[in-house]
């Protein structure tokens, strides 16, 4: 056994899928899948082949020619928590294998809704969320970054139902017998009120960044390679449509700076409010939160981050989640200076001001364990869900940064297009990079302390805070709020919600109930549209003791399941001593709020709850 990296069974000494054939059965009254996965190796293997698995039940393994039993064993009866179970395959000059299987109510990857959770109340709805290591509670795999494939899909459904997937959409058809093999009997597969969505993903990607959903889902064209889907109804698919209407100009402004856009379309699905995250990446259909939609554009600047992936994370894949910072830290750097060109310099200045506010919280939440603040963390034993923070985003960019303002724009742009070029469709580790950087930058490791940036704990002291006018502004007034100086109405005027946000997260942690009542009551930020603005307001609430918000506390944690969200609000109510009303307060909401979050969430929730207990 050669293990591959931390969080995956997969064996360094053995071949790695190149295409894998998939038939899914959505079961909506069960909550789960009957699945069969068709695997192609690039050569015939002899030996046994080790694929990741976690909460699958049902499995069997065939030879796909003569159906026959191939030899399988899976590691333990008792799953690791975090990766689950191997399964091993004994196979003899195969070139495939056929595995079936099911997926059960607790596999992570899928969220089930009810009609009563989706916005038409009216159909049930499915969708999936396979970052960091989830994959493999949909269907056996070789559940790593550096494991890229190809696969093709059929999705059988019920019939009133569509389904999108990142992926290209080939077609909707009545359901073949016998297409679904040994997986899905054809009584139920071919049943009059199904049908069956086929499509095909033919650039290798990680297994992350597969993808699919299916509900009452409609939809819009923003441009010419962009059509918005939703499951939320009209009155989301126009708000929708004219938040992200500037998306093609995004796409043309990527492609000068760093090369073609290689993935053909660039949709977008707008989930329920559950979605545990901002954005995911999924190349051809990005999956977003409803709570991007701020009515003001702004939105469009998590959509640049994900339109960024295209080139950095999709294209050039991090190896390992040790090296997440390749995928989010250049993205980053990329999606600034996308909305640079695209709404300014200023704005870009207010987005980095916000992600430097949050490194510098990360650098507090880890301050017991700083191994948690290097770029390159050691995270064996870890599950990546729970140490999600800021660091690979914003330690990543401001890395990058640096070696720009050492180099130069023009000759980090170049930079860049050649280290996109030489590593597409590629999955690389931190130390490829820097050889890389080494040998196209001589003498960069002379004059940047590399090894500092990539191994040390905090922020190096060449990291820099932004300048711009209104960054200092905004940082001002929050000072001025010390003295007890709120900020004049034409002050604010013409404030959107990242003003606000920055401001609000610059003010100190608690201020008196006073002041924070003050401050809403001028200024309405706790029902503020937008959710960055109306969260960063109730952390301060919380933390400054106003029980009066406690009932806008408890609305919003039911109203959404974006962990972005989540975490700061329940971390805020439940730590510190002589809380216990809050942790009492906190511990209801989630019994009451537990079935509508993403099982991700589900368990970040309840480790933050557990831990300040």
């Amino acid at each position: 056994m050669a293990p591959l990296e931390p969080h995956s069974f997969a064996d360094a000494s053995q071949p790695f899928a190149t295409h894998v054939s998939l038939t899914l059965y959505l079961d909506f009254a069960a909550s789960t899948i009957l699945g069969s996965a068709l695997l192609t190796l690039p050569s015939p293997h002899t030996g046994p082949l080790t694929l990741d698995t976690r909460s699958l039940s049902n499995l069997s393994a065939l030879d796909p020619l003569s159906l026959f039993p191939l030899p399988f064993s899976l590691s333990s009866s008792n799953p690791d928590p975090v990766l689950g179970q191997s399964l091993t395959v004994s196979l003899s000059s195969h070139s495939s294998l056929l595995l079936t299987f099911s997926t059960t109510p607790a596999s992570s990857a899928l969220q089930w809704l009810s009609p009563a959770q989706t916005s038409s109340r009216s159909y049930p709805f499915v969708y999936t969320q396979c970052l960091s290591i989830h994959a493999r509670s949909i269907f056996p795999c070789q559940d790593t970054p550096a494991a890229r494939i190809r696969y093709s899909a059929k999705l059988n459904l019920p019939r009133p139902l569509s389904a999108v997937m990142a992926a290209t959409h080939l077609a909707r058809r009545d359901p073949a017998p016998g297409e679904a093999g040994p997986a899905c009997p054809d009584a139920f597969w071919c049943s009059q009120d199904r049908v069956v969505e086929e499509f095909s993903m033919n650039q290798p990607i990680p297994p992350y960044l597969f993808a699919f959903a299916a509900g009452d889902i409609g939809f819009r064209d923003v441009g010419p390679r962009t059509r918005v889907y939703v499951e939320g109804g009209i009155a989301v698919l126009d708000a929708a449509a004219r938040e992200f209407a500037g998306t093609e100009e995004m796409i043309r402004v990527g492609e000068a700076l760093f090369g073609p856009y290689e993935w053909e379309r660039f949709d977008l699905l707008v989930l329920p409010p559950s979605f545990p995250y901002g954005g995911v990446e999924n190349p051809r259909m990005v999956f977003l939160t409803p709570t991007v939609i701020r009515g003001d554009a702004s939105g469009a600047q998590l959509v640049a981050h994900e339109l960024a992936h295209s080139w950095t994370g999709n294209l050039i894949t991090n190896k390992t989640n040790e090296d997440s910072w390749l995928n989010e830290g250049f993205t980053t750097y990329a999606e600034r200076r996308i909305v640079e060109m695209v709404q300014g310099e200023e704005r870009a200045a207010l987005n980095t001001g916000i992600g430097w506010w949050a490194l510098n919280e990360e650098m507090e939440r880890f301050k017991d364990n700083m191994e948690f603040t290097k770029l390159k963390p050691k995270l064996a034993g870890m599950d990546p869900d729970e140490v999600y923070s800021q660091v690979p985003y914003e330690k990543g960019f401001q890395f990058l940064w640096r070696i720009e303002r050492q180099i130069g724009r023009p000759a980090f742009d170049e930079f860049l297009k050649k280290y996109i070029s030489t590593f597409k469709f590629q999955s690389i580790d931190t130390e490829t990079f820097l050889e890389f950087l080494k040998a196209n930058v001589p003498g960069i490791e002379n004059q940047i302390d590399l090894k500092l940036w990539v191994e040390g704990t905090g922020i190096p002291s060449d990291a820099m805070e932004p300048v711009s006018t209104i960054y200092t502004k905004i940082v001002s007034l929050a000072k001025d709020f010390n003295a007890g100086r709120m900020p004049r109405e034409d002050e604010v005027a013409d404030w959107l919600g990242q003003e606000w946000q920055l401001y609000l997260e610059n003010l100190p942690k608690a201020v008196e109930a006073s002041q924070v009542a003050a401050l809403d009551a001028r200024y309405r930020l706790a029902e503020y549209r937008d959710w960055e603005v109306k969260v960063a307001f109730l952390q301060l609430a919380i933390s400054s003791g106003c029980k009066e918000y406690f009932g806008e506390v408890e609305k919003t944690l039911k109203q959404v399941g974006r962990m972005k969200y989540l975490r700061p609000l329940y971390t805020a109510l439940v730590q510190g001593t002589g809380r216990d009303e809050e942790k009492m307060l906190a511990k209801r909401i989630f019994a009451e709020a537990h079935d509508s979050y993403h099982p991700i969430a589900q368990g970040v929730v309840e480790t933050i709850l557990s831990k300040n207990g």
